[in-house]
This record gives C-alpha cells, sequence and structure tokens, in this order.
C-alpha cells in the first residue's frame, strides 16, 4: 500500500525538468486565478499546506492564503474560498499523482516551461503527470 504525504507544508515539484533542467514548483497566484508551475524558489507562494479531509483525500492550502484551497477552476486549477476540495494523492513508482476524489482528472502540465498553467486530464503515467512533496520546516 502506498502512502499519500503526511499533513504538513510542502513544496510540490513536477517530476519533469524545464527545457534548461530547472526544477518546476506548483505556484499560488491570488483567489481565482490559475495556479502555475514556475521555477522553483524559496518563496512562500509555492509552499502548500497538505491537511487530512478524510481517510482517503487531502485538501491543500497555499501558505499565504489560508482561507483559500486549490480548487478546478474553468480550465485550469485554481484557489478558491475552502469549502471541502479535496484530491486524492498517490505515490507511484515514478513520484506522486494527484486526481479529483474520484480519481478521474489528473494534475499535470502540458508544458513542463516556466509559468505553464496546471491543468487536468488523463493519467498519461509520464512525468508531466507526476509530483515529489518536499517537506517544509
Amino acid at each position: 500500500m502506498t502512502k499519500p504525504p503526511a499533513p504538513g507544508t510542502y513544496v510540490i515539484v513536477n517530476k519533469a525538468l524545464s527545457p534548461n533542467n530547472e526544477r518546476l514548483a506548483i505556484t499560488y497566484n491570488g483567489l481565482d486565478q490559475p495556479l502555475t508551475v514556475n521555477i522553483k524558489t524559496d518563496s512562500s507562494h509555492q509552499r502548500w499546506i497538505v491537511q487530512d479531509h478524510d481517510q482517503n483525500t487531502k485538501s491543500l492550502v497555499p501558505v499565504d492564503a489560508t482561507a483559500l484551497q486549490a480548487a478546478w477552476g474553468a480550465d485550469c486549477a485554481t484557489a478558491l474560498p475552502a469549502h471541502s476540495y479535496v484530491w486524492t494523492i498517490t505515490e507511484t513508482d515514478s513520484g506522486y499523482s494527484i486526481q479529483d476524489g474520484v480519481g478521474t482528472a489528473f494534475w499535470g502540465v502540458a508544458d513542463a516551461v516556466d509559468n505553464a498553467p496546471l491543468v487536468a486530464g488523463s493519467d498519461t503515467g509520464d512525468e508531466k503527470h507526476r509530483w515529489s512533496f518536499e517537506r517544509v520546516l
């Protein structure tokens, strides 16, 4: 049985590198703004609080706006006022997958480039749909 990350604060990094071999982290850009992957820095905008929702799902809360949660917007992931937006986070051999509560829409990037939007889609199984959770103390 694989384990999701324990509750805590993390930087969530895509397993695909940018064309310049830079690591890309999920970045909070404001209320109802698209979440993006950006070159990993020490910015608080790239820190996420992982919270248990129930036995199988987690919520992801931006450190800079703890009244919000990662949610789906019109065509990409965004941050909205907390309302039980939950995700199933599963460890695989190639990294973590993040998907909706029923496991049909997987977080990923279409292009592993700086400022690319976080999108949902079928699990391709490749690194663009895999993540690492790096604990922040």
